[in-house]
């Protein structure tokens, strides 16, 4: 069955991929019009200052063609006297409204990574004599965008190399999971996967495929692994994990988690209750999903060791608890996240952007996974009730073999042997200060960003609509990355005051962060998927084919299967929303 499984899979992948149908050339041009907004402006016309050369959405956002409040709470307003899609195929105007909700769409998301995020209301006055702008898309041996201007004046940007992705744009994530199904090894899998993409990347603007071997090999590191690597997003992200990883390895060696371990075990005094104990704290850390992992997971993995509790029973409650009480909890940064996602949408359904969080409160109800997730994490810790593969991994445990013959776990015998060095005496506060310092910083910051003191001055602060504000504008990676650090360093001066040698402090962080390299690798290789997948249209390819071949009725439970499949390909759960 081992081998029938992985087979099957593979073969099924393979025939997915063979008979997905090509997508409308039309459609896609008008998907991908709004990308013309980040290409340059090959036309010297333009409001006052506008240049050659600069990036047509941002001439459009920063020199005025915005014009100024005309409603009610002085909403700035894009207002648009016509648009129309050129094609070589027949005039129509589902594609002439896709294109323009595409130049919408990405018009909003560049106003709000300004460092002064800036929103607008669309107006459509479809009158010739208006003083709107009108845009003209063009699909010719490539793509082009026109925007002509009240007084006359033409902007224009180009894609000369432009080419509507094919089922192939779907290949890079397919490879990998197939190999990983196939090897059981995430990382050969992935990164056979980046090497696939970035090949048929090439491929993709023209290049044959003999000629795409070599640059595309040499793509993989030179262009999508060091994007990754220089992002500012994946540096504070990455620092994290670092900063709280050397965090617990010092208040381990410190003797902080074994007295943190004691206190709990007084309570905690056998399997069912220490997995109890983790839900429980699963459910504390409720503001990100990140820390959640991290600091659950460490802190409760050596007293689940202990009681012979199963390395898959520990990640599945740790999992189950982090991202579901973040997604169904309104001060946390995973829903700010999502709310910036799709707030800038609700325009184009006929909504306000500042609709977003009554949005949220109103899918809470429906929020199936998150709920049955939770409740059903806490029967089966509560009840010591097990079934199937969970059933035998933890009957294997209670054997005194916590992990399965062969597993080979993400985090090495580094972090999950360190233990207290001679002499150190368990202390619970040398790990729960740091932990309660990482909290407060990152809170501190959150509402520091968010303009925190602002909202209590005007008096809306503890209103659902302020403090999600607060979130919503506070949230990031960077207080994730602060506040780990200043636990980091409240752990090195806790570690000295207790009698840690210094050498024995870098030891033991060195021995923490080894043991996650193959984790961060992956992490890095699943980005590089993402971002090839760009490169390539996938996401457009999907929308093209399946928004022309589905009932509206399936629609919520094919967006679930296709969110499930993105995640699982991409390993990032904010890279799908």
């Amino acid at each position: 069955m081992r081998r029938t499984t992985p087979l099957v899979t593979l073969a099924g992948l393979a025939l997915l991929l063979w008979v997905l149908p090509q997508a409308n050339e039309a459609q896609l041009a008008a998907i991908d019009m709004g990308t013309l907004l980040s290409e340059p402006n090959t036309l010297g016309g333009g409001a006052e200052g506008a240049q050659e050369g600069r990036p047509l959405g941002s001439i459009l956002l920063e020199d005025g063609l915005l014009e100024g409040p005309t409603g009610a709470g002085g909403d700035r307003v894009l207002r648009v006297r016509g648009y129309r899609l050129q094609t070589p195929q027949a005039a129509d105007l589902a594609l002439d409204r896709e294109m323009m909700d595409s130049i919408v769409r990405h018009l909003r998301s560049l106003g709000a990574s300004l460092e002064d995020p800036l929103e607008f209301r669309l107006e459509e006055d479809l009158r010739a004599d208006s003083d709107g702008l009108l845009f003209e898309g063009l699909q010719e041996q490539g793509l082009s965008l026109t925007v002509t201007l009240p007084d006359g004046r033409k902007l224009r940007s180009m894609k000369k190399a432009w080419r509507p992705p094919t089922p192939l744009s779907l290949l890079p994530p397919l490879v990998a999971i197939a190999l990983a199904i196939l090897l059981r090894k995430p990382v050969p899998a992935l990164l056979a996967g980046v090497l696939a993409g970035s090949i048929l990347a090439r491929t993709h603007v023209g290049e044959s495929f003999l000629g795409a071997l070599l640059p595309g090999s040499v793509d993989v590191g030179r262009k999508y692994l060091w994007n990754e690597i220089v992002d500012a997003d994946r540096i504070m992200i990455v620092s994290f994990v670092v900063f709280m990883l050397a965090m617990v390895g010092v208040v381990t060696r410190a003797g902080g988690i074994q007295g943190l371990m004691d206190r709990i075990a007084r309570r905690a005094s056998d399997a069912r209750k220490s997995q109890i104990a983790t839900w429980l704290m699963g459910l504390v850390i409720f503001f990100d999903d990140y820390a959640n992992t991290i600091l659950v997971g460490t802190t409760m993995r050596p007293l689940t060791d202990r009681f012979k509790v199963a390395r898959e029973k520990l990640a599945y409650i740790v999992d189950s608890t982090a991202a579901p009480v973040a997604g169904i909890s309104i001060l946390s940064t995973w829903i700010a996240f999502e709310v910036s996602t799709f707030s800038t949408q609700l325009p184009s359904a006929g909504l306000s952007a500042d609709d977003g969080y009554a949005v949220f409160l109103q899918t809470l109800p429906y929020r199936f996974y998150c709920l049955f997730t939770l409740f059903f994490v806490g029967l089966v810790v509560f009840t010591g009730r097990d079934f199937g593969p969970m059933l035998r991994a933890e009957r294997r445990a209670r054997g005194g073999q916590l992990l399965r013959e062969g597993a080979e776990p993400m985090v090495g015998k580094e972090a999950t042997e360190l233990v207290a060095a001679p002499g150190m005496r368990p202390r619970s506060a040398v790990a729960i200060w740091p932990v309660l310092t990482f909290v407060l910083v990152t809170l501190g910051i959150i509402l520091h960003d968010g303009g925190a003191l602002a909202h209590w001055r005007a008096g809306d602060l503890f209103t659902i609509e302020g403090s999600t504000a607060v979130l919503y504008d506070g949230s990031g990676f960077a207080p994730l990355m602060w506040g780990s650090l200043s636990g980091f360093v409240l752990a090195l001066a806790l570690g000295l005051g207790v009698g840690l040698a210094p050498v024995e402090m870098a030891r033991a962080s060195w021995s923490s962060l080894r043991s996650m390299g193959v984790g961060l690798v992956i992490l890095y290789l699943a980005w590089c998927i993402g971002s090839i997948c760009s490169d390539l249209g996938t996401a457009a390819y999907l929308s093209s084919v399946l928004g022309s071949a589905i009932n509206p009725l399936i629609l919520p439970l094919l967006l679930f299967l296709l969110a499930g499949f993105v995640a699982f390909a991409t390993g990032s759960s904010w890279r799908t929303m």
